[in-house]
């Protein structure tokens, strides 16, 4: 599996490509990166998740397709480990990078210092900053730009590239495609499947799957159609 802080951002617009030795639909047998076990919460009386059962294998994508308000964010926060289930566990087998519905970059760190800040404390300043540079460069953000200053659309290019520049095993993403056009949706979802056709394991919310990481990621996707609370998997 990739190591964090070394591996070179992608082209825009570039396909990925299998790591060699390893094609689409060869996961039988691969590390389980993380698992639920009979998963419960609620919030008062109201039952958010009952009884939940999946595994998520190195290679694959769950891909976790509803409405807002379904309670999909709330499964993603018990996945990343920042919600505790009422009962049930959560086994991550390696620790996640986790992309938030509302971003959460900080406000007082320029677009190169929000990515450098969470890369590994092992790069020198020189190799962070070039590695965050580049990431910047795939999501056509300046350096230089402050928070405040960003639309909508670039402060989740912003957040996506500081997840991606993590280049960890395990990625957790809620809503990653919000906000974006179908430009942006194609090449999220090239530099998703590059990861996960390297090792990793991704696990995205949204209301849609984008038709591209359809095409790309054919025997590697599971989409899971989630229609009514409380949310009931077993996978």
């Amino acid at each position: 599996s990739p190591t964090p802080g070394q591996a070179p951002s992608p082209t825009p617009g570039q396909a990925p490509s299998p790591t060699p030795g390893q094609t689409s639909g060869q996961t039988s047998g691969a590390q389980i990166l993380l698992e639920l076990a009979q998963v419960d919460k609620s919030f008062g009386d109201h039952r958010i998740v009952s009884q939940t059962s999946l595994k998520v294998p190195a290679g694959r994508v769950l891909g976790l397709i509803g409405p807002s308000g379904i309670g999909k964010t709330t499964l993603i926060e018990i996945m990343a480990g920042l919600t505790k289930p009422d009962s049930g566990q959560v086994i991550q087998k390696t620790p996640p990078t986790v992309l938030f519905q509302d971003n959460l970059l900080i406000p007082w760190l320029n677009a190169l210092s929000n990515v450098t800040y969470i890369l590994p404390k092992s790069l020198s300043k020189k190799d962070a900053e070039k590695l965050a540079s580049s990431w910047l460069k795939t999501f056509e953000l300046e350096p230089e730009s402050y928070p405040r200053a960003l639309s909508g659309g670039m402060k989740r290019r912003l957040a996506l590239a500081r997840t991606l520049a993590a280049d960890r095993s395990l990625l957790i993403l809620d809503e990653p495609f919000a906000f974006l056009d179908r430009r942006w949706h194609a090449l999220i979802s090239e530099l998703v499947a590059q990861k996960v056709l390297a090792g990793a394991a991704a696990v995205m919310s949204g209301h849609f799957t984008p038709d591209p990481l359809q095409a790309l990621l054919p025997d590697r996707l599971d989409s899971i159609e989630i229609s009514s609370q409380p949310i009931r998997l077993s996978l």
